[in-house]
């Protein structure tokens, strides 16, 4: 026995020894996690991340405390991460020889002779499957889930007087189906057209998702359990009936990303002129389908840019090319995609006279910071600095307005028009003063995008079947009267039951089902993807990451954190992930490595 426990600690310090990359890699990505946990924890039920504060010696206290929770907070998770990262267990990594990579050559061999079927069928199989599983959930929750921004969308159809708060393109999109309705007599009706187009819609991106990895040979467990969240995933099936813009965006932001993928990371010839004018086409759907994705486009294409400098190395190394995409071809596309793109945008408020939206949005935690420090330090605020910020945020309201989780009731309410030079300054100085209140009104605005734990994002506007807020929103807009859009379930025990899980979200009650409806999960997954790549030496695999991860970093700014923001990375990593871990072979038979 005391031999073979020798044996076993000494084979552990041998793998520790020879995979210094491998444990590095794993904490690159424990440490951010288990920091947090304890920050998560720390805001949630203490309020701050600061701890009781006091003296200098608490303070330094609680920051070692900090940092011991976290360092010990990281093993385990870093144990989590290291088989996933190495694609094998511990005893199946000490065990490799040569007989094994003999059967792997064999089976790379095999699966190289594999016939595939034709795509367009694979393409068909999916789209359809998914499309019949969604159709029961359509029916229950007849003619459409018309919640969100459907109500604002639509007064600016009615009365003709649009507005760029809301991506034009979406406006005039749901507005079509709007005014089909009322030429069938029916607005329902045409809500109804409009739940069964953007089923097909969103059924079809999944499918041709589903297709990619097929056509990549990715393993067919991968590929049902991604069908399955596709199919069966509540988040999928409501919003695919939703009125809101981001359900379109987020089949974009896939396409987009499968697109960049095949063009950067593909071997195959066939990237020509015909799979460059698709990405440019549905990269400026996509920039015009979300205001903010235009922002995440500014900063991410300098850093595809820069990323696709390996190019050029590889070519002077002698190393094939296959036609991917380099810097030049990336520049001119991306010159297009803009141009594109600013046409596009200038014709449609020429068209339909659209007025500016408010910048509002943008000041969404810059106000919540303020508001908060109004809250928590209002009698230790000089006086001076108090008169300054009764002009943008009064004491009248303020304190019954402020929501830790929601910008809106103080961001409608707040005066930046008077002098929002004033209010940047104002800011500035009262942030300089208060930094740690201002970190902790930050943080607890975006508690539900990195805190696996959270609940608030899916109980920010309330929770309730009756109400139909909790975790996705179904409540019915009114609408004026005359356009009214009725509900009529044809499967009122299926829409109860559904409802149980969108609106009364008694999934929190699972303890780890509920993981997979948290947003902060897809967030984690797109980090683990980065570093699996810098494990595996597979830089160039990051580049078409480089967007959703930018687009999240944009969603901290947001007003409020929201299942439908984070929607376009939760229906993106399912399927990038797979195409990074899988150690098979490409589509055309090539060794992935």
């Amino acid at each position: 026995m005391k031999n073979k426990a020798y044996i076993r600690k000494s084979d552990i310090y041998i793998y520790l020894v020879k995979n210094k990359r491998l444990i590095c890699c794993a904490f690159l990505w424990g440490l951010p996690v288990a920091a947090s946990f304890v920050l998560g924890w720390r805001l949630v039920n203490e309020g701050t991340v600061f701890g009781a504060g006091g003296s200098m010696t608490a303070r330094a206290g609680d920051f070692l405390l900090f940092l011991l929770e976290t360092i010990a907070l990281s093993v385990p998770a870093a144990a989590l991460a290291v088989p996933v990262l190495s694609g094998s267990g511990m005893g199946k990594t000490l065990a490799w020889d040569k007989r094994t990579e003999g059967m792997t050559r064999r089976r790379r061999r095999k699966e190289k002779n594999l016939t595939l079927r034709p795509l367009w069928q694979v393409w068909l199989f999916y789209s359809l499957l998914i499309f019949l599983c969604w159709l029961p959930i359509f029916l229950a929750y007849y003619p459409s889930v018309f919640a969100y921004d459907a109500e604002g969308q639509l007064y600016q159809v009615i009365a003709g007087d649009y507005s760029t708060h809301h991506p034009l393109l979406h406006t005039i999109f749901l507005g079509a189906f709007f005014r089909l309705g009322g030429a069938l007599g029916s607005y329902s009706a045409g809500m109804a057209v409009h739940s069964g187009v953007q089923m097909a819609l969103m059924a079809g991106t999944f499918g041709w998702a589903l297709c990619f990895l097929y056509k990549r040979r990715t393993a067919g467990c991968a590929r049902i359990l991604i069908f399955l969240f596709y199919a069966f995933f509540p988040a999928n099936s409501v919003l695919a009936l939703s009125t809101t813009k981001d359900v379109l965006f987020a089949a974009l932001v896939l396409l987009d990303t499968l697109c960049l993928y095949q063009m950067v990371c593909g071997r195959s010839m066939a990237v020509g002129r015909k799979e460059r004018a698709v990405y440019v086409i549905v990269t400026v759907l996509m920039l015009l389908f979300r205001n903010n994705a235009v922002y995440a486009f500014f900063v991410s294409a300098p850093i595809l840019f820069i990323g696709l400098g390996r190019a050029g190395r590889e070519k002077s190394e002698g190393k094939r090319q296959d036609g991917r995409v380099g810097r030049k071809a990336y520049l001119c596309m991306t010159l297009l995609i803009l141009t594109l793109f600013g046409v596009s945008s200038f014709a449609l408020k020429a068209v339909t006279h659209a007025k500016s939206g408010s910048p509002r949005e943008m000041l969404s935690v810059p106000l919540q910071q303020m508001a908060r420090t109004r809250v928590e330090a209002e009698e230790e605020i000089d006086p001076a600095m108090r008169r300054e910020l009764e002009n943008y945020l009064s004491s009248e309201w303020v304190f019954a307005a402020y929501n830790p989780h929601l910008a809106d009731p103080v961001k409608n309410r707040a005066v930046i028009h008077d002098n929002p030079k004033g209010l940047i300054e104002t800011w500035i100085k009262l942030g300089l003063e208060y930094p740690a209140i201002y970190i902790d009104a930050f943080l607890d605005n975006s508690l539900g995008l990195w805190y696996l734990r959270d609940t608030s994002h899916a109980r920010v506007y309330g929770i309730g079947t009756e109400s139909g807020f909790g975790y996705l929103s179904t409540d019915n807009r009114k609408m004026p009267a005359g356009c009214e859009i009725e509900e009529h379930s044809l499967l009122p025990g299926l829409r109860a039951f559904m409802e149980k899980i969108v609106s009364d979200n008694i999934y929190e009650r699972a303890p780890v089902i509920r993981i997979l409806f948290a947003p902060a999960l897809y967030w984690w997954l797109l980090y683990f993807y980065f570093v699996a790549a810098l494990y595996r030496k597979r830089y160039r695999e990051m580049i078409p990451a480089v967007f959703p991860a930018v687009y999240g970093l944009t969603l901290l700014l947001s007003p409020t954190v929201l299942v439908r923001y984070m929607y376009p990375i939760m229906v993106t990593i399912p399927v990038i992930l797979p195409c990074l871990m899988a150690d098979g072979m490409t589509e055309d038979g090539e060794n992935r490595q």
